[in-house]
């Protein structure tokens, strides 16, 4: 079932117990086997038989200290533990004036963890480094829960400091760019884990995916390629299913490639060797794609292919089209999944969105280690 942001951020967030210190605190997933807090909350650095547990899903589990910044500079802790399938937290951006924002911990009031809303009053810092916010209570225990910009699906950033326990005063926290400014290496590790976990990017709205798409760019050396197939008076459609999977692309997931206005009738040697060199083929239906005798040509090529396991064919219906379903294509799963063509949703954004997380999860199955038969 798919999670709100509301639900995952709470699955990313974890208690941080140290016995030797009588109290607790809280952190967050933010890449695989990694945890986020405060370094004041384990006391950093601890003592060396210091033992860190992690509360998550009802469970203890012990960690180690990976790194810590100094308490009383940027205050940041990052902890190591062997847990299998967490989500991880989106952890980009920063926060303007007047965004909402939520954040969940682990505060003394509510022990078994509680949910806190906020607005952004701004900055604190030469480098806006901190944000301040208001309207909600930061309690003791709150120290290393993640606020989560409502604007743009992020976690913004990390709780830190209450301006008054005892009051809706709220606190200041440390933004995601101070925090990849101090661990670089880090911003690597969660654009990683998103790459092969997509229930953060699920739960984000369309404008919000499109919003992170814009700010990440990764290496493309691993990524699958992605053939278009389709008719020229599709191409506007194929325009907004581009859109879609852009995010992908910028995340280094895939490459894509289509043919650009070539004209009928021309040697079409290029084309050809990319649907040969490509791992998932796109046939766009529509009634102009089966009327066209090179649209279906190719989609017999790409047949060819995806019955010798080279490549994955998906046909994916644009636009209603009359028997369809008894062609070479008709052995195959179209998308969407409930048979209602793209262009015929209302919002068109939805349908396409459902299109883009089916090839999302091709995109994985292909790029998961092989085993041995």
């Amino acid at each position: 079932m798919a999670q709100t942001l509301y639900e995952l951020l709470n699955d990313c967030v974890v208690v941080v117990n140290v016995p030797a210190l009588g109290s607790q605190g809280t952190g967050f997933f933010v890449a695989s086997g990694l945890i986020l807090t405060c370094a004041h909350v384990i006391e950093a650095p601890p003592a060396a038989n210091t033992t860190i547990g992690i509360g998550w899903r009802g469970k203890t589990f012990p960690a180690s200290l990976l790194k810590q910044t100094d308490a009383k500079g940027s205050d940041l802790a990052l902890l190591q533990v062997t847990i299998q399938d967490h989500p991880c937290v989106l952890l980009q951006g920063a926060a303007e004036p007047f965004n909402n924002l939520y954040s969940y911990g682990y505060p003394d009031l509510f022990a078994q963890g509680a949910s806190t809303t906020f607005q952004s009053e701004g900055w604190v810092g030469s480098q806006r480094e901190i944000i301040k916010f208001q309207s909600g209570q930061a309690r003791p225990g709150m120290s290393g829960s993640p606020i989560l910009n409502l604007e743009t699906g992020c976690v913004c950033g990390i709780i830190q400091k209450t301006r008054d326990r005892n009051a809706a005063l709220g606190g200041l926290g440390l933004v995601a760019p101070a925090i990849y400014q101090a661990w670089p290496d880090l911003e690597g590790q969660c654009k990683q884990f998103q790459q092969r976990d997509a229930r953060w990017l699920d739960a984000m709205t369309v404008q919000q995916r499109q919003r992170i798409g814009q700010l990440w760019q990764l290496s493309v050396s691993n990524s699958v390629k992605v053939f278009f197939s389709y008719a020229q008076e599709d191409e506007e459609l194929r325009k907004e299913l581009a859109k879609q999977l852009k995010i992908m692309q910028r995340l280094g997931l895939i490459t894509s490639w289509y043919e650009d206005d070539i004209q009928a009738g021309e040697l079409r040697e290029e084309a050809k060797k990319q649907l040969n060199q490509a791992s998932i083929i796109l046939l766009l239906i529509s009634a102009d794609f089966m009327a066209s005798d090179y649209n279906y040509e190719e989609m017999e090529l790409a047949l060819k292919r995806h019955d010798a396991g080279m490549a994955r064919v998906i046909p994916i219906l644009m636009r209603s089209t009359m028997s369809w379903e008894q062609t070479p294509l008709g052995k195959l799963v179209a998308i969407p999944r409930n048979g209602r063509p793209v262009a015929n949703w209302k919002p068109r954004d939805e349908g396409f969105y459902e299109v883009a997380k089916e090839i999302r999860r091709v995109v994985e199955d292909l790029k998961k280690p092989k085993t041995a038969p």
